[in-house]
């Protein structure tokens, strides 16, 4: 029934009150004077308007419902096209011999007009694709795809989607080889810390070269790869320090043949240690942190920029939360070690300083609870891209499946599918109460557009009213046409209390936009490797019995804390509790109990390690495993420079591009290099523009400048396959002549689908039945 209505009217919630608007109407028709008809025979005359009131309002209320029928209509227009060139320098490696006779053969079939979209080192692609869209035309680009300024390519997709653009481009081969490289990493550390760092390169064909990285000048890795990614650890001394990246290749440009990075180590920052036995938690801390072991809250907070609260019972805390909640809400960061003496056997539960906390102190056992999960696939054309052995939408599917397989059955569930726009394929029910659920999913196709939020927004208006635990699983290759729209769709979901997991399919997989959904929803994402995670939350509750071994679970691999990190050990107890939703879980064990959660608190970050490192958690000081508590007090800390009375910062950039520079200083900083001005207390902010690549000094500090972001893309975009799959156009190699003129003139003649409303017809019979009713009563009396 929900399905009809969905299929047929716009707003169909509005027709749920009618029945109990006829119950008003009858009350106020038969036993108030809301109808005054004077005469004989009342009754009979009553019960003539009630009826014609009850058509008025159910006409009223089917108009607002939005009846609407779907149409197909063809437009027929003229077989034409419009070249688009990219003439910036990093198309000089393709090879554009052929374009002047593509141009010819194209002019004596069909119309051609030709404009330029980018020149030089300035490529405002998705700027001039959209200045030159227009109503029911086709274009044809000539470009890479990388855009170094202005709108995305994907961001033109949504206005070629309402305009009925159709863009298709040309499968550029390169007559040239080029290589760029590219690193990224912590750019502010402390010293002792071990950071990760990793280098991208990017080729026009895969081949192997000879890379070479050093760290302040000596040469710390000289290997040859054919891999694009490379990863390598390093751990400074305070002061700064030049990381390069250096490719020996015989290539095109080699200007993005070397990368420079700049890593500042700032002074240990002071860290108060609360705790009665802290010392093993101390002894691993000293030599990162200048560490303050106390067994009471010190008066004043201000020197610190975190606490470690290790295994401390209510009653010392509860007295402390004002103080603390002020040292948070000013940006310092509480780390809150669990353990025999907090949490659920600390009195946590309904106390003051549980409101601090990213969890909620429960009772031993899973949670309880209606859980409402809404599973999200992606059938949009994109997903029709090969995949391993098969193709991306049938392996979501197929996760799909496997999710249905490991939910709980007691879990109530929903379905919807999208690509421009969203469909429900299966209503919120009990997982038991499904039937045949598996083979609707196996019978999904893909076709269309990718915008996410469509589906985001139609699963949420699902889980609408629902009580308990609310969960969108969003399965998709994230390559999303409106990323804007799909991330404001989670914000909007966590406002709901709704949380959004993504599982991204795919090697060219939007990972960022998957991270950013989940983020924003306070979820998590997982790649397809590691999406039966998800089982932890969701699965059948397990039986412990007699279990009293946990092995170590990363649940959340994106974070700054889990990035990375590999645990290798178990817990022999912990304690229960139950993340917020305004938080995230980061680490749990085999069978999904919450170890690490975090969560922002004002300005400050809260981290809540749900177990202890001496009886239960003693595996977590093995040289295994300790990264994760030092990993902890790193993000609780944040800006480790935040305390210190005066710093410098200065970011790497780009020639040609403003570099911004921040100083924290009790006098006016000047320099001859760069103007000053002041923005907050002993807070001054400047740019600067460099014009040559290498490492810089100013004042005191040190930055990196590196070539023009116009040679940092190498080859053809993956985006642009994605928007010219998502406008319906075609990938063309440039000696198809013939295909494109077919393929415009098909192009011309269009099919379009449009909602026709019959709102206006129900509002236009309900007034012509009142303008009725009004004449019967006139003449009535």
């Amino acid at each position: 029934m929900i399905d009809f209505l969905y299929k047929y009217f716009e707003n169909p919630y509005w027709l749920f009150v009618i029945l109990p608007l006829i119950g008003l109407l009858i009350y106020f028709t038969f036993f108030k004077d809301f109808i005054k008809i004077e005469g004989n025979n009342l009754k009979n005359k009553k019960i003539i308007v009630f009826t014609t009131r009850c058509f008025i309002f159910l006409l009223l209320l089917m108009a607002l419902a939005g009846p609407f029928v779907e149409k197909y209509t063809t437009i027929h227009g003229d077989p034409k096209i419009k070249i688009l060139i990219d003439n910036s320098t990093s198309m000089n490696v393709f090879d554009l011999t052929k374009l002047n006779q593509l141009r010819t053969n194209l002019e004596d079939s069909i119309p051609v007009e030709i404009d330029f979209i980018a020149a030089g080192e300035e490529s405002p692609l998705g700027d001039n694709i959209l200045s030159n869209m227009k109503r029911n035309e086709n274009l044809l680009l000539i470009t890479d795809g990388y855009s170094n300024s202005g709108l995305s390519l994907g961001d033109i997709s949504l206005r070629s989607s309402n305009l009925n653009t159709t863009i298709s481009a040309i499968e550029l081969e390169s007559k040239h080889y080029d290589a760029s490289v590219t690193i990224s990493g912590s750019d502010k550390t402390t010293s002792g810390v071990e950071n990760t760092f990793a280098v991208e390169i990017k080729q026009t064909q895969k081949k192997e070269v000879n890379i070479i990285i050093e760290v302040d000048g000596l040469e710390i890795i000289n290997t040859k790869t054919s891999e694009s990614n490379l990863k390598f650890t390093k751990s400074f001394d305070e002061g700064y320090h030049k990381i390069t990246a250096k490719i020996n290749s015989d290539d095109y440009f080699k200007q993005n043949n070397v990368f420079y990075k700049t890593v500042k180590v700032v002074p240990k920052p002071k860290v108060l240690i609360l705790g009665n036995n802290a010392i093993d938690l101390n002894n691993l801390f000293e030599p990162l942190y200048a560490t303050v072991l106390t067994q009471q809250m010190p008066q004043n907070l201000d020197e610190f920029t975190a606490i470690i609260v290790d295994n401390a019972h209510a009653s010392k805390l509860n007295s402390e939360v004002g103080k603390l909640t002020n040292f948070l809400a000013e940006g310092g960061g509480m780390f809150v070690i669990g353990g025999g003496n907090s949490f659920d056997a600390g009195g946590y539960k309904g106390s003051r300083f549980e409101q601090l906390l990213p969890v909620f102190v429960s009772k031993a056992g899973r949670k309880t609870g209606d859980t409402y999960v809404v599973l999200v696939i992606d059938v949009s054309g994109s997903t029709g891209h090969v995949f391993g052995d098969s193709v991306k939408v049938d392996v979501e599917k197929a996760i799909a499946v496997d999710m249905l397989q490991n939910l709980s059955l007691v879990n109530k569930v929903g379905v919807v599918a999208f690509n421009t726009q969203g469909y429900r394929v299966a209503d919120i029910k009990p997982l038991i109460e499904h039937v045949n659920l598996n083979e609707t999913i196996a019978g999904l196709r893909y076709s269309g557009g990718t915008y996410i939020s469509s589906g985001l927004l139609l699963a949420m208006q699902m889980l609408e009213g629902k009580g308990g635990s609310k969960n969108i699983i969003l399965i998709s290759d994230g390559r999303n046409q409106d990323e804007d729209a799909a991330e404001n769709a989670a914000a909007v979901a966590s406002t709901k209390g709704i949380r959004i997991y993504t599982i991204g399919v795919g090697e060219d997989t939007n990972e960022e936009n998957m991270i950013k959904i989940a983020d924003f929803s306070g979820g998590s994402y997982f790649s397809v490797g590691s999406a039966d995670r998800v089982r932890l939350l969701f699965g059948d509750n397990e039986i412990v019995g007699s279990k009293r071994v946990f092995p170590l679970t990363i649940f959340d691999e994106n974070h700054f804390i889990t990035k990375n990190l590999e645990l290798k050990g178990n817990v022999y107890g912990y304690n229960q509790v139950v993340p917020k939703t305004s938080s995230k879980l980061l680490v749990t064990t085999d069978i999904g109990d919450p170890l690490v959660s975090v969560s922002r608190l004002g300005l400050g970050r809260v981290a809540a390690l749900s177990t202890d490192y001496s009886l239960w958690g003693f595996e977590l000081l093995n040289k295994d495993n300790s990264l994760l508590l030092t990993r902890i007090t790193n993000w609780v800390i944040g800006d480790p420079e935040r305390k210190n009375a005066k710093f410098i910062q200065i970011s790497d950039g780009r020639v040609g591009e403003e570099i911004e520079i921040l100083i924290k200083s009790d006098q006016q900083p000047v320099s001859s290099d760069v103007a000053l001005f002041k923005t907050d207390e002993e807070l001054y902010k400047g740019e600067i523009i460099v014009n040559e690549v290498g490492f810089k000094q100013l004042l005191d500090g040190q930055f990196a400048v590196n070539y023009d972001l116009e040679y940092e893309g190498v080859g053809l975009n993956p985006e642009l396959i994605d928007v010219v799959k998502a406008s319906d156009g075609k990938m063309f190699k440039i000696d198809q002549t013939e295909e494109i003129i077919e393929f415009i003139k098909l192009k011309s003649k269009r099919d379009t689908i449009a909602k026709k409303s019959y709102s206006w017809i129900f509002a236009l019979i309900a007034l012509i039945l009142f303008l009725l009713e009004i004449s019967y009563r006139r003449l009535v009396r």
